[in-house]
Parts: structure tokens; sequence; C-alpha cells
């Protein structure tokens, strides 16, 4: 996986959840899902247009490229895999399980991510 942010993590997630199948999606829309301010997402949206990630009008639609599709893929089924640690076998709750997971993918190597999925969570 590139090398993103935490908050990068966060918001390519959320475009990729939001464009669904290969749908395009407004910065209002992502800025009200995050509970963030537009010029937040506008800042995001210039670095991920910067760097392949999405395609984006001025004041218009978000679409992921190829390049965004595939790290947004990546980052949901590591989440997928994840959550479900943090939500079910110690119960925290949605958003918190969430974020929890958001700082687990930034903070661990996929080497060492990869392997503790292997392990499964009976073995923690």
């Amino acid at each position: 996986m590139q090398d993103l942010t935490n908050s990068q993590i966060r918001y390519l997630h959320t475009i990729y959840m939001e464009c669904g199948n290969n749908e395009a999606v407004r910065s209002v829309d992502i800025a009200q899902k995050m509970g963030v301010t537009k010029a937040s997402v506008s800042r995001m949206v210039k670095f991920f247009a910067d760097y392949g990630f999405i395609s984006a009008e001025k004041y218009g639609k978000i679409k992921l490229m190829p390049k965004g599709e595939k790290e947004g893929a990546v980052i949901h089924e590591k989440i997928t895999q994840i959550y479900p640690f943090f939500a079910d076998y110690i119960g925290l709750d949605k958003s918190e399980a969430l974020d929890s997971t958001y700082s687990f993918i930034y903070g661990f190597s996929d080497t060492c991510i990869e392997k503790l999925l292997r392990k499964g969570w009976d073995m923690i």
C-alpha cells in the first residue's frame, strides 16, 4: 500500500465507499459523511488528484481513478478484516472501532498486518 497518513487513509476509504459502483461523489457529501469542513475535503481532493488517485471538477464531482480504486480496495479489504477485532472481539462501539481500525492500518506495516490476520484473533 502507498504510504498514506492516517487522515489520508480515512479520506480515501470514505471516497471509495461513497463512490460505490464507479459513481462520482460530491465534496460536500464527503465533508458531511466525515464531519469535516468543505475546505478540508478540498485540500485532500487536491492531494489525491495530484497523485492520480481521483479526478475532480472544481466544485464538482469526485471520481476514483484506477490507482485510487485499487488503493481504496486494499484499504477496504483491510478494514473488513480488522474492524471485527475492535468491534466484536474487543467490544468497542462502531465509531471507536472504525477509528481504531484506521489507526491500526496506518500504524502497522503491511507485513505485520498480514501475519496478524493469518494468526487469527483467537491467538491474541
